[in-house]
């Protein structure tokens, strides 16, 4: 390895393990040990290098989505203007080197470094879209997965420099927890228990490898967050797999409560980031509806052959409101897909109120009560509400702005 593809390596391991003054300290010891010896080229990427620790300490803690100030009278001081500045930089500092007969490895670096801060803004643009996408009525992963995999297939060969291998890492970990996590949802609609758990498993394991690779954890303590070593943008992919997993736990209750006591069941439940059974349990007792239930408008066929248009229900026991629900869904589709609100119908035949919202494309959550029920009702609407928006992951999406909570 060549003295500058070591300082580099160097450099770069220590960005990646967010040892920022470690890395600094690397750039000048360099400017020490070889001062008026450096080449121009060599000499300005040195004194560009700090910036991209700036940037990078910044990202790490989502300074990308924070508040931005931009006015006629001021420049763009935003997180991605930086990135733009610094990759502008670099170009054109690409076109004044090559010339250089002595400094055509410092343009090689250029290149591969303008191609890291190229990755890093296309996913602060995938960041500002998943938070927009969270704000929306209705959530369409197969969208967000789609921008990750093009960002991924788009880099796949950037900045592959030996000096750049470290964040190159940390770069493809952090795109392949987004993109599992998201085939995870995309699989999740469709029901589909094998295939959803082992993204959900394959995302933990890139968490994982990534916690591994910060060496300075215990030192990680800024401000506010003295109880979390952990920098807020892992911090918030953590809350994204809880958030999926919770979904998972959900979906398929019935099916791990088979592998399980049932007081086991309860208390694995209890330690996810969402218990929404308990939480269906407990508003089915306090109101004292007859059923509180998921259901998905069509014969979905899952991994074991089986169709269940329920899938999950409190209480367990199975009703033969179900067809009834069934029919009164297809009846209303379109209503219930296009307007983003709850929608009540009182059968008089039964004396029962349905009360019917939908929390994804195929999937409604519906509560039967054997009374009459107000659509004023604020205990029913606030309940509905705060249960479909964890359940869609749109208060993770939308939290994004806000990582701490």
């Amino acid at each position: 390895m060549e003295k500058e593809d070591e300082l580099l390596f160097n450099f770069f391991s220590c960005v990646s393990q967010l040892c920022f003054d470690k890395a600094k300290e690397h750039i000048e010891k360099e400017r020490e040990c070889n001062a008026g010896l450096q080449s121009i080229g060599w000499t300005v990427l040195l004194n560009t290098l700090p910036q991209i620790i700036l940037a990078e300490k910044s990202y790490i803690e989502i300074g990308f989505l924070q508040n931005k100030h931009k006015s006629f009278l001021r420049k763009d001081n935003s997180l991605r203007s930086i990135y733009e500045t610094l990759k502008s930089d670099l170009k054109r500092l690409e076109e004044n080197t090559k010339h250089q007969p002595f400094d055509k490895h410092i343009v090689n670096y250029f290149q591969h470094i303008s191609q890291f801060l190229a990755a890093r803004i296309n996913l602060i643009d995938f960041y500002e879209k998943m938070f927009v996408t969270g704000s929306t009525r209705c959530l369409r992963y197969t969208d967000l997965l789609e921008h990750i995999e093009t960002i991924i297939e788009k880099h796949v060969l950037s900045f592959t420099d030996i000096g750049l291998t470290p964040i190159k890492a940390v770069f493809s970990l952090e795109c392949e927890i987004l993109q599992q996590l998201l085939k995870a949802l995309c699989e999740l609609q469709n029901l589909q228990f094998l295939a959803s758990l082992a993204l959900i498993h394959g995302a933990q394991t890139r968490l994982t490898a990534w916690e591994n690779k910060i060496q300075n954890r215990e030192t990680w303590k800024l401000g506010f967050l003295k109880n979390n070593p952990l920098p807020l943008l892992l911090q918030w992919l953590i809350r994204f797999k809880g958030a999926v997993l919770s979904k998972f736990s959900l979906y398929f209750h019935d099916r791990l409560a088979q592998q399980t006591s049932s007081n086991d069941m309860r208390q694995l439940c209890s330690k996810l980031q969402f218990d929404y059974y308990h939480r269906m349990l407990q508003f089915q007792r306090k109101y004292d509806s007859n059923t509180v239930l998921l259901i998905s408008d069509e014969q979905t066929n899952c991994d074991s052959h089986d169709t269940f248009p329920v899938i999950v229900s409190c209480p367990t026991k199975r009703s033969p409101q179900y067809e009834i629900i069934l029919k009164m869904i297809s009846d209303i589709s379109t209503e219930l897909i296009n307007n983003d609100k709850i929608i009540y119908k009182y059968s008089t035949q039964e004396q029962c109120t349905y009360v019917l919202y939908t929390i994804e494309s195929n999937i409604y959550l519906v509560i039967v009560f054997e009374s009459k029920k107000s659509e004023k009702d604020v205990f029913i609407a606030n309940f509905i509400l705060e249960f479909s928006t964890n359940l869609r992951c749109s208060k993770v999406f939308t939290n994004l702005k806000n990582p701490s909570k």
